[in-house]
């Protein structure tokens, strides 16, 4: 499949290094390989069988594709992570302050306990609730805000240790459209074996560069599915735990405030994991769970540990907590339904023509592979073309997500309909309208538009020039030459277009 083989090539090998380390053209090497044309054989030709399968394993894990998204959430996380100390030291200064605030709290020594201080202020009377509700809460941020920080910090690491087995897997995957364009170069010296070949080549190019934007959507929209199905999960258990509250004796304070503590873990997390899905879905509009509700989750849960201590406004807290949890259901099917019925459609779709294009690809060049073998040994080579796995997709990221225990991250991956039917609080009928095309893959609709007028614009020039071209190997290698750049230019406008 040479360089038409996939996108997965970040910049499709177009030079070669002689043996003195100067990079040398294809058409160069190509050109010197008619040299060797004599040698090929049966082993040759059976290395170039055996590159077409590992091309095509390597290629279904898309690793070029998530190494950039990945470099992408990177320089993002650096944002974030310089903001979330910011924050972090800010309200570390506004709890320094509350400390000494002797009128509030009397005279604290610098050995009392953190815990010991926020027990004295759950311990004010009525004529200071304001007082207290504000400071509670600002010690609660600040623990929020260790949380994220931590939770950030640990993304970053395993992000950094996810691009460094992708940058290895990337280039083990270079190597092989190398090895293959050599040994293409080999047996057919350089030249396109056919029209045909470049034909199909071409077909190929444009169907795998268009895999790769529906594999992208395909990636944000179940990345994102996976979180919020976290999140609905402790959206739940923090309601479960809010509800045991009232049963549990006020006398008891260590186990309400235990009980309020898992239940305000959870709902920082929910509300991290919903922001984190909408983050790699960035241009749509969430229709439930919209960054305006969860700016009110966050400052509800801010107050939690003062709302456990009266029955209105526990009552008042579990309302907000229970609404949340509900849309935040309706959030997932909704997304559900984009993944199902749109994303895994087109991507079934555009992997079939891949493998069709692929498969004509290799009958092609097998047929053109037996024909040279036979002008130059004599002989008739059995060669069978296998059927080879091209359908390709990506693994999601767990790393991602703001985890609590009691909830499985490992069982997110898949929603059954049984799992459907659970969380449903909307029909399908009432729940709101899916994004457009343009919102879910983004320019793939205008790319294929693009395509598809290239395509019968190459064809209409390729059948005025076909005999012309066929006399000179320099206008033979011009039209794979323009490709690689054409690909080469889209692989940089789409890195522009994610930053």
């Amino acid at each position: 499949m040479g360089c038409g083989q996939s996108q997965e090539a970040l910049v499709c090998p177009s030079k070669k290094k002689s043996e003195n380390g100067q990079v040398k053209p294809v058409a160069e090497v190509r050109g010197m390989a008619r040299q060797s044309e004599g040698s090929i054989d049966a082993q040759t030709i059976e290395e170039y069988l055996e590159l077409e399968k590992k091309i095509a394993f390597a290629e279904q894990t898309s690793p070029a594709l998530l190494l950039q998204q990945k470099r992408d959430q990177k320089a993002h996380l650096e944002e974030r992570l310089k903001l979330q100390k910011r924050n972090y030291e800010a309200l570390q200064e506004q709890t320094d302050l509350l400390r000494h605030n002797e009128a509030l709290l009397g005279i604290l020594g610098e050995q009392v306990l953190e815990a010991e201080v926020k027990q004295k202020l759950l311990e004010l009377g009525e004529d200071q609730q304001e007082e207290k509700r504000e400071a509670v809460a600002t010690f609660n941020n600040k623990e929020i805000a260790k949380a994220e920080l931590e939770n950030l910090e640990e993304q970053f690491s395993a992000i950094d240790t996810d691009i460094l087995g992708l940058e290895d897997e990337s280039k083990q995957l270079q190597s092989l459209y190398s090895r293959q364009d050599e040994l293409l170069g080999r047996i057919f010296g350089g030249d396109y074996g056919s029209a045909a070949e470049n034909q199909y080549e071409h077909e190929l190019d444009q169907h795998e560069e268009m895999r790769n934007r529906i594999l992208e959507a395909n990636f944000k929209w179940k990345q994102a599915q996976m979180m919020v199905d976290y999140a609905y999960k402790q959206l739940n258990e923090a309601v479960k735990q809010w509800s045991l509250l009232p049963n549990i004796d006020a006398s008891k304070l260590e186990e309400r405030y235990g009980i309020a503590c898992i239940a305000r873990n959870n709902l920082v997390a929910s509300a991290q994991n919903i922001q984190g899905a909408q983050r790699y879905l960035s241009n749509v509009q969430f229709p439930y769970c919209a960054p305006g509700e969860v700016a009110t989750l966050n400052k509800a849960t801010a107050y939690i540990f003062t709302d456990m201590q009266t029955s209105s406004r526990h009552q008042h807290a579990l309302d907000c907590y229970s609404t949340t949890a509900k849309r935040c259901g309706a959030l997932l099917q909704w997304i559900n339904q984009v993944v199902t019925n749109t994303i895994a459609k087109d991507l079934d779709d555009i992997n079939k023509k891949v493998k069709s294009s692929s498969m004509a690809l290799r009958q092609e060049r097998v047929t053109l592979i037996k024909a040279k073998a036979k002008e130059l040994t004599g002989e008739d080579i059995d060669i069978k073309v296998a059927d080879i796995n091209t359908d390709a997709n990506v693994q999601l990221n767990i790393n991602d997500l703001a985890r609590t225990e009691g909830i499985d991250p490992n069982l997110l991956a898949t929603l059954n309909a049984m799992d459907l039917q659970a969380l449903r609080s909307i029909s399908d009928e009432d729940l709101a309208p899916p994004p457009s095309q343009e919102d879910i893959f983004g320019q793939a609709d205008a790319l294929k538009d693009q395509y598809k007028e290239e395509n019968n614009k190459i064809i209409r020039q390729f059948e005025e020039n076909q005999a012309r071209v066929q006399d000179s190997l320099q206008q033979k290698l011009a039209m794979r030459r323009q490709r690689r750049a054409r690909k080469q230019m889209d692989e940089q406008e789409r890195e522009a277009y994610l930053e």
